[in-house]
């Protein structure tokens, strides 16, 4: 991306976390993201074509995280807490508070829900994949389930950040891998 394309998608990006903040989710559309950025809804459109689009990038850039594949060769045990403690790191910040607003807004906001449903093919798949690698090289038990092992590990990083607002730490990732993971390892 040109430096005056990206200037100006930084721009709207800020436009769009200020209406979040102010206003909730609900108010981060083509229009308003072009009126407070001072540009042309069209240059909206042309970097977003749905507002799903703008939501999903709000929540990457606010997380200031991406979740990046681990090393193969590691111990899955230590694939699965370093992906998990890149999840709490995005939590833990804007991206934590963002994921809240959109949250509560996706049981009516289709456009929401879209945008959540985009945050999961990359952000948990990729902790599917590592626990299927993990089952597929023998370091997970055959019968290991890696949609429910994922969700088991991810929901409580959820729950604790987005519904008692607590500061996931090294210690809990670590508590919560081993008590999910340890049981189902190839011995």
């Amino acid at each position: 991306m040109n430096p005056q394309a990206q200037r100006t998608q930084n721009l709207m990006l800020a436009a769009a976390q200020d209406l979040l903040s102010e206003h909730g989710a609900e108010a981060v559309t083509h229009l308003k993201v072009a009126q407070n950025a001072g540009v042309a809804r069209a240059t909206v459109y042309r970097h977003w074509p749905d507002r799903a689009a703008i939501l999903v990038d709000l929540l990457r850039t606010s997380a200031d995280v991406a979740p990046v594949p681990t090393d193969p060769d590691l111990p899955i045990i230590d694939r699965i807490t370093a992906t998990l403690a890149t999840f709490a790191k995005a939590l833990n910040g804007e991206g934590g508070r963002t994921l809240a607003a959109m949250i509560g807004l996706a049981e009516w906001d289709e456009d929401v829900f879209a945008a959540l449903e985009r945050m999961t093919q990359f952000g948990p798949m990729l902790l599917r994949t590592i626990i299927s690698d993990g089952v597929a090289d023998g370091s997970l038990l055959a019968e290991t389930e890696p949609g429910l092992v994922a969700d088991m590990l991810i929901g409580p990083l959820y729950f604790r950040r987005l519904l008692y607002h607590d500061h996931l730490d090294d210690t809990y990732i670590e508590t919560i891998v081993g008590r999910t993971i340890t049981p189902l390892l190839s011995t």
